[in-house]
């Protein structure tokens, strides 16, 4: 019976040219042609080759290690307190973004720099990576030096022995080209069991149910007894490229495929009385740019398909900005350019530009937050951190505290 649906016709079509024909893939077409020409440009840089080539297809002799320097991605530490009222009980959205992310080391800074501690972080994606270590209790020192002392396997797993028997077998038992173990490993090495219902500041990151078809939350409130390394391999779990992860009997991968700037944990909490969003990827300030004319434009259609594959996620992100008004904050923590096409992979691949994100995490928080400062705090002229024995410390008057912004 099923089969005879499937084959059955309408005059005139096929069930084929109705798929073809379907307005929605048209706009992937379009995408995916769009895509196609960003993939062509990459190739064209023998940088961008040359890391492709030791992320995949590493040279035991040849690709050794490459030291990134800790020092230079932190800028010294200086008090900026905010100026009063200063919110009691904020949150932090820590929003999608691949390694782009880690400039949330910048901004978890800028937060210890303001006094300034999130109650609940809420995020996806890279933002749960690194903000499941600030969630843990880490300074951005701590953070700074965890992640940049990684190397490519401590994050990445690629499955190439793999991969010609999931072909033979027509994909049977294939949900991604990487395993995540390698993450989930990192992460237990540093924390061991720590589980997400142990974290000091509350964490909830947004997942996507592929058995069921539905978006959930998982975090302190609702998956206590996962451990962090497991919660941050769910978030970096994305179809066909890294493999879904099995919770309670069914499948689940990042929910930033669905929602950028996950804000519904946020908003189910009524005690929270401010919101700093930190974007990496959707435009800044959540306002995209007016492409009117673009039919006009040589390849218009690209740029328009651009906008609207995006659209849906910048609508979310939109409608929790209008409930929540005056009270949320965005931070553009990163330029979302940078995200654009395979620089999105390239950005998790190259940790080498890992220190410039930090430090612009860091500048694009600081300036978010002056807004809640007096002029002479916003201009630096808070004291510097005191150091004791080579060891810094915050004032005794502070608190450890950071932000993701994106301007």
């Amino acid at each position: 019976m099923a089969r005879g649906v499937l084959r059955r016709r309408i005059p005139g079509m096929t069930a084929r040219r109705r798929a073809d024909l379907d307005l929605y893939n048209v706009l992937l077409a379009f995408g995916w042609l769009r895509e196609r020409g960003e993939l062509v440009r990459a190739t064209l840089d023998p940088g961008f080759l040359l890391r492709a080539r030791r992320a995949l297809f590493p040279l035991p002799l040849v690709d050794r290690p490459r030291p990134v320097d800790v020092g230079a991605a932190l800028p010294p530490f200086r008090a900026r307190p905010l100026r009063k009222p200063v919110p009691k009980r904020p949150a932090l959205i820590a929003g999608g973004g691949a390694g782009a992310c880690v400039s949330l080391v910048g901004v978890r800074r800028a937060f210890e720099e303001a006094g300034i501690e999130p109650v609940l972080i809420s995020a996806c994606s890279g933002g749960t990576v690194w903000g499941a270590m600030w969630a843990a209790g880490m300074s951005a020192e701590e953070m700074a030096r965890f992640s940049l002392s990684w190397r490519l396997e401590d994050y990445l797993d690629i499955q190439w022995a793999d991969l010609p028997r999931h072909v033979v077998r027509a994909l049977n038992g294939f949900s991604g080209l990487a395993k995540g173990e390698a993450i989930q490993r990192t992460f237990d090495e540093r924390f061991g069991g720590l589980t997400v219902g142990e974290l000091p500041i509350a964490l909830a990151s947004i997942v996507y149910d592929m058995d069921r078809g539905v978006v959930d939350y998982f975090g302190t409130a609702t998956q206590p007894s996962l451990t962090i390394g497991r919660q941050v391999r769910i978030a970096i779990a994305l179809p066909v490229f890294i493999e879904s992860v099995e919770v309670d009997g069914h499948l689940y991968v990042d929910g930033g495929i669905i929602d950028l700037l996950p804000a519904e944990p946020v908003l189910r909490d009524p005690t929270i009385d401010h919101v700093f969003a930190v974007n990496f990827m959707l435009p800044a300030q959540l306002r995209p740019q007016d492409i009117t004319g673009w039919q006009d434009t040589t390849m218009g259609i690209l740029k328009a398909s651009r906008q609207a594959e995006q659209g849906f996620q910048l609508e979310l992100a939109r409608r929790a900005q209008e409930v929540l008004g005056d009270r949320m904050t965005i931070i553009d923590a990163a330029d979302h350019r940078l995200l654009r096409g395979p620089s999105f992979y390239d950005l998790f691949l190259d940790r080498s530009r890992w220190p410039q994100l930090i430090r612009e995490g860091h500048r694009r928080a600081t300036a978010a937050l002056d807004a809640f400062r007096a002029p002479e705090a916003a201009r630096g002229r808070g004291p510097r951190r005191s150091t004791v024995r080579g060891r810094s410390r915050l004032p005794m008057n502070g608190t450890r505290a950071a932000a993701k912004i994106e301007r």
